[in-house]
C-alpha cells in the first residue's frame, strides 16, 4: 500500500497545483446592441473583436434586424478590443471586458452617422453571482501563493453557494497544500457530500486522515480510491502486489496482464507476472516475461532472481 499513498499523494499535489477557475466562471459573454443616436437598432453592423492577450483571436461577427450581436468568450479573462463599421456611419473601436463568470453582459454602441462626432457606448452588466466572483477570486489568490486570502474567499464562496460541491472541493485542495489537515477533511467531505465521485478529494482525505494517525479513515479512504479507479494501471498493479505478497497468483495473474496491457514497458509488472506464471506451471509465459523484465531492466533488484529462475528452467 505504500506504493498506492505515495501515488494518491503526488496526484492530489497535481490536483492542487492545478487548481483553476470554474469552468462557467472562466467563460463569459456579451450581449451587444448596436443603435443610432435616436435608440433605432441598425442592422448589417460589421462587428470586429480581437485580443492583444491572444494574437491569434479574431471573430467577425453581424448585427441583425434587431442591431444585436452576441458572443460567448471561453476565456473571458483578457480584455478584448471592438470594432463596429457600416457603410453611413462613423466607425466606432473600444475595450470592453466581461467579467468571467458573466454570461449576460450588455455592450449597447450608438453609431452617429458618417462624420458626426462619435457617441459614448453604454455598459449595462448585470452584478457577478457572489459565488463565481469568491471563487474566481479565491483562485486567483491560491495562484499567486496567497493561502490565506485564498481560503477566505473559498469561505464566502463556499457560504454563498453551499450546493455548490466546487467551492469545497477548492478549500480542501488549498487547505491540503497548508497542511491544515483538519480544514482538508472539513472541505475535502463536504464536497464529497455533494459530488460523490471526486476521486481527487478521496486521495486528499486518505492523506489528511493518515497525517493525523487516523489509520482505519485513511484505509476507508484507500479503498474508496482503489474502488474509484479500478481500471488505473497503477492501483491494479497494487492490488496485484497485494494479492502476489499472499500467495493468490492466480488472483494477481489477471491484474497483471491488465497492467502491462495498459503499460507494456511495466518491468515491475513483467516480474511480477513471470514469478507468478512459474508458481501456477506457466512455463513459457514465464520465460517471456522474466525475459522482458531483463531487457527493461536489465540491472534492476529482482535481475539476479529472475536470472536464477530462468536458469532453473532452462
Amino acid at each position: 500500500m505504500r506504493r498506492l499513498t505515495r501515488l494518491m499523494s503526488l496526484l492530489a499535489l497535481l490536483a492542487a497545483a492545478t487548481a483553476l477557475p470554474l469552468a462557467a466562471g472562466q467563460q463569459g459573454r456579451v450581449l451587444g446592441h448596436v443603435i443610432d443616436p435616436a435608440g433605432k437598432p441598425i442592422e448589417g453592423v460589421k462587428v470586429t473583436i480581437t485580443t492583444s492577450a491572444i494574437t491569434t483571436f479574431k471573430a467577425e461577427l453581424v448585427t441583425n434586424k434587431d442591431g444585436k450581436f452576441e458572443r460567448v468568450f471561453l476565456d473571458a479573462v483578457p480584455k478584448y478590443h471592438y470594432r463596429f463599421e457600416k457603410a453611413g456611419y462613423a466607425t466606432y473601436e473600444d475595450d470592453f471586458k466581461v467579467q468571467a463568470g458573466d454570461m449576460s453582459a450588455v455592450y449597447e454602441v450608438k453609431l452617429p452617422p458618417a462624420g458626426a462626432a462619435p457617441v459614448a457606448a453604454v455598459v449595462a452588466a448585470p452584478q457577478a453571482d457572489p459565488f463565481v466572483a469568491a471563487y474566481n477570486e479565491a483562485v486567483e489568490k491560491y495562484q499567486a501563493g496567497d493561502l490565506e486570502g485564498a481560503m477566505a474567499k473559498v469561505a464566502e464562496a463556499t457560504k454563498a453557494g453551499p450546493d455548490k460541491a466546487n467551492g469545497f472541493d477548492l478549500g480542501a485542495k488549498i487547505a491540503y497544500k497548508k497542511k491544515d489537515w483538519d480544514k482538508t477533511i472539513e472541505y475535502g467531505e463536504a464536497s464529497l457530500k455533494l459530488d460523490a465521485d471526486n476521486a481527487q478529494v478521496v486521495g486528499l482525505l486518505a492523506d489528511a486522515y493518515k497525517a493525523k494517525g487516523d489509520k482505519a479513515k485513511a484505509r476507508e479512504y484507500e479503498q474508496k480510491y482503489m474502488a474509484a479507479n479500478a481500471d488505473d494501471p497503477n492501483v491494479m498493479l497494487n492490488q496485484a502486489i497485494e494479492l502476489y505478497n499472499k500467495g493468490n497468483f492466480k488472483g494477481a495473474e489477471p491484474l497483471l496482464k491488465k497492467v502491462i496491457e495498459a503499460q507494456p514497458t511495466n518491468a515491475k509488472a513483467h516480474y511480477l507476472l513471470g514469478m507468478a506464471d512459474a508458481s501456477l506451471g506457466k512455463t513459457p509465459e514465464m520465460k517471456t516475461h522474466l525475459n522482458e523484465y531483463l531487457k527493461l531492466e536489465p540491472q534492476g533488484k529482482d535481475a539476479s532472481a529472475a536470472k536464477e529462475m530462468l536458469d532453473a528452467f532452462k
